[in-house]
């Protein structure tokens, strides 16, 4: 697949990369690890408003940009490749989610004030040990509202109930987008944050680029999110699954250079080790993988905006193979770089933790693949499984 940006995109992500080599190096990146600061994540998220990256696919009367999610996943992209705190990356898809609302008075109440940096907001889609679909909702909504009034708007009141399991960066938000089951399926749900049926435990996480906690509700009143059509759960899941990815190959991008860089210096028997075969066929593997899972993205992502029939199927797809590339490249960054690999010092532990983390979010390659093979196949070869929100 040969799937190219425009110029303009490509000065986005640019723009994002240069914007955190200037103000957020790896050295600082590691410094947050050691101790993670809600001062860095509230001064990253300032920066993304200034900058509208939270705006991407926000439309303008919401003080967004109107784009589409082939820009906001070059955005979160370039973030993955300089390993940016969780932070902005959990606002921008907040954003992102509060934007496929079709209510107007909705997005101004929540969106517009989000994508200026007034209002944090986190998003809690899954119960602990929960499937990546609508079968992983521990939350349950229960009042007099309805979902779909005839106009698509949303109305009544509804109060939520149960565990919504690990949020990212939930300690900082003033709202939550908490996925919860409804009489007629499943809904997402404005909580505020602050509600004291809102219980927020921080929770000890082994990639310390993000700041999670888990988060419960009792009785909690909160506002469903006004969506077109019914699968608008499913329709979320798959954005967020491509902006994870994209996160993901950024970051992928940056270990295999780092590599490369270390291996055209490291000298061993008066050569630099990286001019041995074996490990030039390695790397010549890796990056054939990443120029490819790359450009697959960009396509999914541009899939999604456009409507096109292979956008499910293609979110699986690039989800895949980005989980098991980033097994393979974080496996090689460590070895390639010998016993300094192994070290606290080095930043090669980081991106380590970063890739198995957006492996497993949203589903490895263990959950996508038998859902390629059924829609490959055909059902009833594999054990039933789902697209990432609902069935194939």
């Amino acid at each position: 697949m040969d799937f190219r940006l425009s110029e303009e995109q490509v000065a986005m992500g640019g723009a994002v990369r240069r914007r955190l080599d200037r103000h957020l190096d790896l050295a600082r990146v590691a410094q947050y690890a050691d101790a993670p600061s809600a001062g860095l994540d509230a001064e990253l998220r300032r920066a993304a408003a200034e900058l509208d990256w939270l705006g991407v696919t926000a439309a303008p009367p919401d003080g967004g940009l109107g784009l589409g999610l082939l820009d906001l996943a070059v955005v979160a992209e370039a973030l993955g490749a300089g390993l940016a705190p969780a932070g902005v990356g959990t606002a921008m898809a907040a954003c992102d989610v509060l934007a496929t609302s079709i209510d107007p008075e909705q997005r101004r109440r929540w969106l517009a004030p989000m994508v200026a940096g007034e209002l944090v907001g986190a998003t809690a889609l899954r119960a602990p040990g929960g499937s990546w679909d609508r079968a992983g909702i521990a939350v349950t909504a229960t009042g007099d509202g309805l979902l779909n009034s005839g106009t698509g708007i949303a109305t009544g009141e509804f109060l939520l109930d149960g565990d919504a399991g690990i949020a990212g960066q939930a300690e900082d938000a003033d709202l939550l987008l908490v996925a919860a089951t409804t009489a007629t399926g499943p809904a997402i749900f404005v909580v505020p944050a602050g509600h004291p049926g809102v219980s927020i435990h921080a929770v000890e996480t082994v990639d310390r680029t993000v700041r999670a906690a888990r988060v419960s509700l009792a009785g909690v009143p909160a506002e469903p999110l006004s969506w077109a059509h019914d699968d608008g759960f499913e329709h979320v899941v798959r954005r967020l699954t491509v902006l994870v990815s994209a996160d993901l190959v950024g970051a992928a991008g940056t270990a295999l250079r780092i590599t490369l860089d270390h291996l055209r210096a490291r000298r061993q028997f008066g050569r630099a080790i990286g001019s041995f075969q074996a490990i030039q066929h390695e790397l010549a593997e890796l990056y054939v993988a990443w120029t490819t899972i790359t450009q697959a993205l960009w396509y999914t992502a541009h899939a999604h905006d456009i409507g096109r029939d292979d956008a499910v199927l293609m979110t699986s797809v690039v989800k895949s193979r980005a989980a098991d590339l980033a097994r393979r490249m974080s496996a090689a960054m460590v070895q390639f770089h010998g016993a300094m690999g192994f070290t606290w010092e080095h930043s090669a532990h980081l991106f380590f933790k970063r890739l198995h983390r957006d492996a497993y979010d949203f589903g490895d390659d263990g959950w996508h693949d038998p859902i390629i093979a059924t829609a490959a196949i055909g059902p009833g070869t594999h054990p039933p499984q789902s697209l990432p929100g609902g069935p194939p």
